[in-house]
């Protein structure tokens, strides 16, 4: 017999089975029905089961999580309902829990505050010391949250989204694993507990013969509650987001978030990028639109942030700040409220440095003069938390702060523990806006009469976006106030994309004539009435310096307006010799940190880029026409915010003292800084020619007698 006659044989013998098996039950029924005829059994009941039927019965009972067990404790659920503190303390504490102790008086009063918020509304913002338990508290509340079904789109967003989905997962685990919450809360822990080990069960998983929809989506990162009948809060969404991601029309099921968790929304790195357009700016235009825009058009969004600062101007500072977000309520709390007598702590942080010295891991010596001490150190102070320290190696909450201080160094203490952050000394940082508001109140064309000692222009050439120049004035004191500024093209580039090098000069060269002319017409008056004029102009020669250098030598005008170029050099390439040299050199002069030399194109000043960028800078700091300052025309705050946005476009990251360089600064450049480049080399040139007050001057105690002695003062120069 062959293979094929050996299978139609088998399938025929299947088929007979079949009918016999169809035959039995059909015979079956009828003598069952004809048993039961007349009887007042129920007709859906009378027949049996088929072997399908039984299968499928079978397996919807093993897909169903069954008849849910009673409450253990109505009375505390209901409690529970009614206060966040005691849902907390209920099944969140413990050694083994996310709380591992009872809050102190300070921290129950932003518990309290975080309740209000879930249950009406409202944005609050909450800073605290690193690993106060902010974050746990937040989580908390999330529970809280979705198991009364005071929210029902709950969103964890962190700095970024791998940080935000551990929160959702270690709620998700609590719902699902702690017995204390499992007896209270069986319409949560039950289906939980069910497709813990099984995740595929999330798909079939039914209650009382209906999907419950429970899901856990690790693509879009959330998960979902089950859904029971007959309890109504059950169903509740939980998403992670990062802080960095796309988050615009988020929406699950058709329903939109209606809760925010912001625990800690940066990063180190993100902290420091404060300029235009960095980090910290997007994240905070994506918490003020994106974020804060996600809910329903029916009930508005609440949201809660808790953060820790990290830089000035970063994300904690900017939301802290009542005139840049007052929708926002902040909390801030410290480590120490209070801090005891100075010179004590200092003894002890010197009894600590002294078993650093000694290998002493245990600081054996310092614990036991902290503790003959205790009284004397310990007068007046206040603590955020008088638990906050190990009983088995510190004395007091005090003595644990003392010794993060002399852990962590100032800084980062005052930062992450006093909410005081610092920048290192001489670090400072600008914003645009702050940069834009200082007006001096003078009409255009008007020159103060602080500023009495000349005015003079400068041009920074630049590759493909052109030439940005500036008119300044300058003052006794080192006060200076722009003028005018302005840009050649208007728009555009300076020359089309793809021109030739060698064709660069034929677009380069009208453009400086252009600028010169446009400078040597513009005519400025004093308060008195009488007319002021540009006396020179400075272009910047660190590009294309061979046509710069030809324009100008060419336009130069010695009896009237004169005209001369530039380059600005790093700290580390500013020539100290040369600068030396120009000294003794003749033609040549020199000034702060800048001076003048001669080359095959003829005279140029060369001058510290990065010295002059800082005193540039630093001068927006100062208010306008005060000494040391710089200011704008006009009483509009924002009609210069394009200028001010390139001079902040240049952030001072840090500054150091080197045995070869002396300073050395290191700048990041977040966008175009062009303007913020023809600011600082108006001051550098008006330096060179005299009109910028020397550091000399403004040390003299005595203004006139300063004045009488300004012809003696060294590297000061009248003239070119």
């Amino acid at each position: 017999m062959t293979k094929e006659e050996r299978l139609k044989k088998a399938r025929a013998a299947q088929e007979a089975q079949r009918k016999r098996r169809e035959e039995a039950d059909a015979a079956g029924e009828a003598r069952i029905r004809e048993l039961l005829a007349g009887t007042s059994w129920p007709e859906e009941r009378q027949l049996p089961l088929t072997s399908t039927e039984r299968s499928h019965k079978f397996r919807a009972k093993g897909r169903d999580i069954g008849k849910l067990p009673l409450c253990r404790n109505p009375f505390r659920v209901w409690a529970c309902g009614l206060s966040l503190l005691q849902f907390g303390l209920k099944y969140f504490l413990g050694p083994d829990k996310m709380i591992h102790r009872t809050p102190s008086p300070r921290m129950i009063r932003f518990v309290d505050a975080l309740e209000q918020t879930v249950r009406f509304g409202g944005n609050r913002h909450v800073r605290w010391p690193r690993g106060k338990g902010k974050s746990t508290w937040l989580k908390v509340a999330a529970v809280w949250a979705l198991v009364y079904g005071y929210r029902r789109f709950v969103v964890i967003i962190a700095a970024t989204r791998p940080m935000a989905e551990v929160a959702v997962d270690e709620i998700w685990k609590f719902c699902s694993e702690d017995p204390d919450f499992a007896a209270d809360y069986p319409e949560f822990a039950v289906p939980l507990a069910d497709v813990s080990l099984t995740p595929q069960r999330c798909k079939v998983q039914t209650y009382l013969g209906k999907k419950t929809h429970i899901c856990e989506n690790a693509k879009y990162s959330f998960k979902r509650f089950a859904t029971l009948e007959g309890y109504p809060q059950t169903g509740g969404i939980i998403a992670a987001r990062g802080a960095d991601q796309a988050i615009r029309g988020l929406n699950i099921d058709s329903r939109r978030p209606d809760f925010i968790f912001l625990d800690d929304p940066q990063t180190d790195e993100d902290a420091k990028s404060t300029g235009p357009d960095g980090r910290v700016d997007k994240i905070e235009k994506r918490i003020q639109g994106a974020l804060l825009g996600l809910g329903e058009t029916n009930r508005m969004i609440a949201a809660v942030m808790a953060s820790t600062p990290i830089e000035p101007g970063d994300i904690s500072e900017r939301f802290a700040d009542p005139e840049r977000h007052g929708e926002w309520l902040t909390t801030t709390e410290k480590l120490v409220v209070k801090f005891g007598p100075k010179e004590w702590m200092a003894a002890y942080l010197r009894e600590l440095a002294k078993d650093n010295a000694a290998h002493d891991v245990l600081l054996t010596r310092s614990r036991e003069w902290y503790r003959e001490h205790q009284a004397e150190i310990e007068r007046g102070v206040e603590m955020m938390d008088d638990q906050d320290f190990d009983p088995e190696l510190e004395i007091s909450a005090y003595q644990h702060a003392l010794l993060r201080l002399h852990i962590m160094k100032s800084r980062a203490f005052y930062a992450e523990c006093q909410m005081r952050p610092s920048r290192a000394q001489g670090v400072f940082r600008l914003e645009a806006v702050k940069v834009a508001s200082k007006v001096n109140g003078y009409e255009f064309g008007v020159v103060p009469p602080q500023c009495d000692h000349g005015i003079v222009a400068f041009c920074d050439v630049n590759d493909i976006v052109g030439l940005r120049w500036e008119i300044m004035a300058f003052g006794a004191g080192r006060v200076t106030a722009t003028l005018a500024y302005g840009r050649y093209p208007a728009e555009g580039r300076l020359y089309p994309e793809g021109t030739p090098l060698s064709a660069i000069a034929s677009y380069l060269s009208p453009a400086i004539r252009h600028v010169a002319a446009a400078v040597r017409s513009a005519s400025f008056r004093r308060q008195d009435g009488t007319a002021a004029k540009v006396s020179a102009i400075c272009f910047d020669g660190g590009w294309q310096t061979e046509t710069v250098a030809l324009v100008c030598n060419e336009i130069d005008d010695p009896r009237g307006m004169r005209v001369v170029w530039s380059k600005g050099f790093s700290s580390k390439s500013y020539s100290r010799n040369f600068h030396e040299k120009a000294k003794v050199t003749e033609g040549c002069r020199a000034a702060e940190e800048c001076h003048t030399w001669i080359t095959a194109n003829g005279h140029y000043l060369a001058f510290n880029a990065d010295y002059w960028r800082e005193v540039s800078q630093s001068s927006f700091l100062a208010e306008p026409l005060s000494p040391s300052s710089s200011s704008f025309w006009g009483t509009d705050t924002g009609f210069h915010y394009d200028f001010a946005a390139e001079v902040a476009a240049e952030q001072l990251e840090s500054k150091v003292s080197d045995i070869r360089y002396g300073d050395i600064w290191k700048w990041k450049v977040t966008g175009e800084n062009h303007y913020g480049d023809a600011h600082a080399g108006c001051m550098a040139f008006g330096a060179i020619r005299g009109d910028f007050d020397p550091i000399a001057k403004l040390a003299a105690s005595n203004i006139q007698e300063a004045a009488k002695q300004r012809k003696k003062v060294r590297y000061v120069f009248k003239g070119w």
